[in-house]
């Protein structure tokens, strides 16, 4: 998972992780997470995704950090607006609207102030096992002592099949010290995603997460 594989990912177009529409979980449940606050909400490893225009619809100011600059460039141009951009320490935010996202490695971001809410759709599961943990410490660094998030992971035999997206199972969510999980909804997605079978999965579920802080 060097940052050249995702620019060549995204170089290439191999972006099959990105959605063309809302994701599930954030349209059955975010409202379990955010109540009927508009609180700044944090989006890890964002991309270009329509979630952030969707938070940012219902009035959250929405951060994202995102690795490639394209992927950040195409979001804007999608959405019709002309962001402004700034040096921000090792990265470089980008800004129109509702929507900041700043270019640059997730591990280098700091928060001028903690979120209180964030949003992880595609962040946990695109990174391998050896990285997860150390990616859940710097989440939590960012975040206020009272934070919650919807996390969104899938489970699958990993050995079946090569990520990402990785497979994240409960146990390994349980032994996370940063943060607490509740399951909220998991569902078999096999149907969904046929890339997936012809790789060799014959069994596939998504999993939404209420996650807070501990």
């Amino acid at each position: 998972m060097e940052k050249d594989f995702w620019h060549e990912r995204w170089h290439r177009g191999e972006i099959g992780f990105h959605r063309s529409d809302i994701h599930w979980a954030l349209n059955r449940h975010w409202s379990e997470i955010s109540g009927s606050s508009t609180q700044r909400v944090l989006v890890p490893l964002c991309g270009k995704s329509l979630d952030l225009r969707w938070l940012a619809r219902r009035g959250h100011d929405v951060v994202g950090i995102e690795l490639s600059g394209g992927a950040i460039e195409a979001f804007y141009r999608d959405w019709g607006k002309e962001p402004d951009r700034e040096a921000r320490g090792a990265l470089e935010r980008w800004q129109a609207g509702q929507v900041e996202i700043h270019e640059g490695d997730f591990f280098d971001f700091e928060a001028d102030s903690p979120y209180p809410r964030f949003y992880d759709r595609a962040a946990l599961v695109a990174l391998p096992a050896a990285m997860r943990q150390t990616y859940l410490v710097h989440l939590r660094s960012l975040l206020a002592d009272d934070a919650a998030g919807l996390l969104v992971t899938f489970e699958y035999a990993q050995d079946a099949m090569d990520g990402p997206p990785f497979s994240v199972m409960p146990d390994e969510l349980d032994a996370c010290a940063a943060f607490e999980f509740e399951l909220l909804e998991r569902r078999d997605v096999l149907a969904e995603h046929p890339g997936f079978a012809e790789r060799g999965l014959t069994a596939l579920h998504e999993c939404a997460w209420r996650v807070t802080c501990r």
